[in-house]
């Protein structure tokens, strides 16, 4: 008799442990993404459940994926994401348009992160309400982008990240089941919102690197490395005095895409550097979450970008205040795979986040050909 595994073995979409599988690959990738709208409708029906809860990742890397040209593997991933199913939380009143500040941000008391965020099925609604409304989705988008930008860091950034990979969907195609995947990634940015501290500096870095030296590193400071997950670490760090200057310690690019290249670059290179000491999910973030302002950025205001790029750098720098190792791990001694062959390792290994780190450094490399990209993709799928 067939057991539920071995058929998921003939078939190839047998899951690793802790990883979600990924078909094997069977022919040319495609540019076709109409597959999204299918599973995204499939995540949406589902709630007030979801697999991983407000943490899923499952819409992102069926994004992800089709972004990748793979677009005809995201029903099967989505379908074998191997994550525990959480209630989400209920609506509870609407959000008052007025008052919309005092509905932001966490309950940090309650026991679980849904029961943190006890406001997400309010802002859902609310942003479903909006974006169905004449406006065009890309107005609602700057409007909120603009006032939730100090919060990139929020929910281990995976508010803006969310929100991000349903911006990229929309840009290609304006269908219902996008634009409610961009109402839920918002409404985690601003269920989850929390600022980091900061104050102004009299006399910035002169280089990036510079202000990199200049960061405190919570493990010297305290002891030990946070414990906790993302965003508990993102707080203790928020906890330092001499993390406050961090915002506007470097002043970047006045051209925004110069400003997000250098920071996708400068972590991708810490991801090598720190990843293989420990915390390499999180060094992930500090990549993804800048990439995502990019992804962004076609669809607002250039001022909108701009007044964002600050808050983007102070969440990876955040990251890395939090998680650096007191000894770098040597530079590899051999060039990284090629983008094919990365892509086909992260297929192959089939993690949520080592499918979205790939496909992101590999979409800033298409833009900036730096080597450190390739690197970070390859050190991080031996690590996830």
């Amino acid at each position: 008799m067939l057991t539920r595994r071995n058929v998921l073995q003939l078939a190839g979409l047998a899951a690793a442990s802790c990883k979600s599988p990924a078909p094997k690959a069977q022919a040319a990738p495609s540019s076709d993404d109409s597959a999204l709208d299918e599973v995204l409708e499939m995540l949406h029906a589902a709630e007030p459940a979801a697999k991983q809860g407000l943490s899923t990742h499952a819409p992102m890397v069926a994004e992800a994926l089709c972004a990748l040209g793979h677009g005809d593997r995201a029903k099967a991933w989505v379908e074998h994401y191997d994550a525990p199913v959480l209630q989400l939380p209920p609506p509870s009143q609407p959000i008052d348009p007025a008052r919309w500040k005092a509905a932001l941000g966490p309950r940090r008391d309650a026991p679980t992160w849904e029961r943190q965020l006890p406001r997400w099925a309010d802002w859902t609604q609310y942003f479903e309400t909006e974006l169905r409304a004449p406006a065009r989705w890309q107005d609602v988008l700057d409007t909120w982008a603009a006032r939730l930008a100090p919060g990139i860091s929020s929910a281990a950034t995976h508010g803006v990240i969310r929100t991000a990979h349903a911006v990229r969907a929309l840009g290609r195609r304006d269908t219902a089941p996008r634009r409610a995947e961009l109402a839920r990634g918002l409404a985690y940015w601003a269920a989850a919102y929390e600022e980091l501290p900061a104050r102004p500096v009299p006399t910035r870095a002169a280089s990036i690197d510079a202000a990199l030296a200049q960061l405190p590193h919570y493990a010297k400071v305290r002891g030990a490395a946070p414990g906790g997950n993302i965003v508990a670490g993102l707080r203790a760090v928020g906890t330092l005095p001499e993390f406050a200057g961090a915002r506007d310690l470097i002043a970047l690019p006045e051209d925004p895409q110069a400003a997000i290249t250098l920071v996708t670059s400068t972590f991708a290179r810490v991801l090598v550097q720190h990843a293989p000491r420990g915390h390499a999910v999180a060094f992930v973030h500090a990549i993804t979450a800048p990439t995502a302002l990019r992804r962004i950025a076609p669809h607002v205001k250039p001022e909108t970008v701009h007044a964002a790029l600050p808050y983007a750098w102070q969440a990876a720098a955040a990251i890395y205040v939090a998680y650096a190792a007191a000894d770098p791990a040597s530079p590899p001694s051999k060039a990284p795979p090629s983008p094919d062959a990365l892509v086909e390792r992260a297929l192959d290994h089939g993690g949520d986040h080592a499918i979205k780190l790939t496909e992101a450094v590999l979409a800033e490399r298409a833009l900036h050909d730096d080597p450190s990209y390739l690197a970070a993709a390859d050190v991080a799928l031996a690590l996830l």
